[in-house]
């Protein structure tokens, strides 16, 4: 098997462009040597072959239909012998699904014909700014944000892989995991092991934004758009530009968001609030919620069109409960770095070891944090004793569904929830908005207790 290894780097950045077409070949070729690049050619398969076996390139650029195959197997052959090469396909306008292919497949970005050279060049300027990618997995302790990935368990160096792998691409990944087990961790260390990392990493919590800012905030808006307006603002997309827009909590954005959010990403363009004018934006879309992204979709809460378009590519982040041999290197961190210059580490009782090796962590990394930093603020003399741990009590086992009338703890619990919020709005007289604020709840946090439980059908 041929390898980058055996074959020559020329002397300057080389691009390969594989086309049937002789126009599309002359045109990549004459702008990219105005970008100061050294272009070869290839009409064919067979041709394009011949070509990676005897230079190293630094791009790619292959069409998806060639007269002797097509770009897919391009992308598969230069993943597995040339994995230094990242590869970008061109597809036919509209072809989503082959760009998808692509992406999965391992393609580094797409393009849709008619190509538009401006974002051909962006394309070629990313591509070129890729770090070369790792033998093996990048160690805990190394990447530019400072954040860690702790864990020598299967399930974490399986996503150390994946960020890796992930990382070399454009594509919109999908992170899935409970609350508190590391997702915004694994979209920034994607971000800073990316062509884009020295561009903005743009965070936006989807579910801790008003309904009626939301457009305002995602795209901005222009002066005198509406009362306060004082003055131009960008959103987020527009200070994400040339990075990374990292979506927390996807799945808590209303229905008419969703349709402008679709929308963002496939024209790749935004309009302000109170602006006739479009402008274009860059930004790589990483998205993620605790939720069961599917079961939002078949229960119509979620646009089906949106959801390929964030989940071209899905990672899952792994409980606390499936990576336990992790947990003692995690203390470890976790107390190390919570100490001062000058104090001690705290140290441990078998007791409480013992304890935190046995808990569940329903709240994942985030709630063994919290469990430690409240252990060293009670414990004495620097030792942190099981007392001092404060557990939840856990269900014993065969004993899950404690029996309360006849009814399970969840079926009280809903049952007190919908009858506080009945009587809720029949104070109100079925006003939501105030019967929210008698709740001491967000009106869209009411809204959904509603249709969870059901209350309307009984109005």
């Amino acid at each position: 098997m041929t390898n980058d290894s055996n074959r020559p780097r020329p002397s300057s950045m080389r691009v390969l462009v594989v086309d049937d077409e002789d126009d599309i070949r002359e045109l990549f070729d004459m702008t990219l040597a105005q970008m100061g690049l050294s272009v070869d050619c290839a009409g064919s398969f067979a041709e394009a072959v011949r070509c990676l076996e005897g230079t190293r390139y630094d791009l790619c650029l292959t069409d998806m239909r060639l007269p002797d195959g097509n770009g897919l197997e391009i992308v598969r052959m230069v993943g597995e012998r040339y994995g230094e090469t990242p590869v970008a396909v061109i597809t036919a306008f509209g072809s989503t699904d082959n760009a998808i292919a692509a992406m999965k497949a391992g393609a580094f970005d797409y393009l849709s014909k008619p190509v538009m050279l401006d974002q051909l060049r962006t394309l070629v300027k990313s591509a070129l700014k890729l770090p070369a990618p790792r033998k093996t997995p990048a160690p805990a302790s190394e990447n530019r944000t400072g954040a860690q990935l702790i864990g020598v368990s299967a399930a974490i160096e399986h996503v150390r892989g994946l960020i890796d792998k992930l990382a070399r691409s454009q594509a919109a990944v999908y992170i899935s995991g409970e609350s508190g087990s590391g997702k915004e961790l694994a979209a920034r260390l994607m971000h800073s092991r990316s062509a884009r990392h020295e561009a903005p990493f743009v965070p936006v919590n989807c579910g801790a934004i008003p309904e009626n800012l939301m457009e305002s905030e995602f795209f901005g808006y222009r002066k005198g758009a509406f009362t306060g307006a004082d003055s131009d603002r960008d959103g987020f997309f527009q200070a994400a530009n040339g990075g990374t827009l990292f979506l927390d909590e996807v799945a808590d954005l209303p229905m008419p968001m969703q349709v402008k959010l679709l929308r963002a990403i496939q024209e790749k363009k935004i309009r302000k609030v109170g602006s006739t004018n479009e402008e274009s934006v860059n930004v790589r879309i990483v998205s993620a919620t605790h939720k069961n992204l599917k079961d939002c979709l078949d229960a119509g809460a979620f646009r089906q069109d949106l959801y390929y378009r964030l989940n071209v590519i899905e990672l899952r982040m792994p409980s606390l409960r499936e990576r336990k041999e992790d947990i003692p290197l995690l203390i470890e961190f976790i107390l190390s770095r919570m100490k001062g210059d000058e104090t001690p580490l705290p140290e441990l009782t078998n007791a409480a070891m013992d304890a935190l090796l046995r808990y569940s962590y329903p709240g994942n990394v985030r709630e063994l944090e919290n469990i430690l930093e409240r252990a060293t603020a009670l414990c004495g003399n620097g030792r942190v004793d099981l007392d001092d741990l404060q557990l939840a009590a856990e269900p014993v086992a065969g004993e899950e569904n404690v029996s309360l009338d006849g009814k399970t703890l969840d079926d009280y619990v809903n049952q007190v929830e919908k009858q506080l919020i009945l009587d809720a709005l029949e104070k109100t007289k079925f006003n939501r908005t105030a019967a929210a604020r008698l709740l001491g709840v967000s009106f869209r946090s009411l809204r959904y207790r509603i249709e969870r439980l059901g209350i309307e059908d009984d109005r």
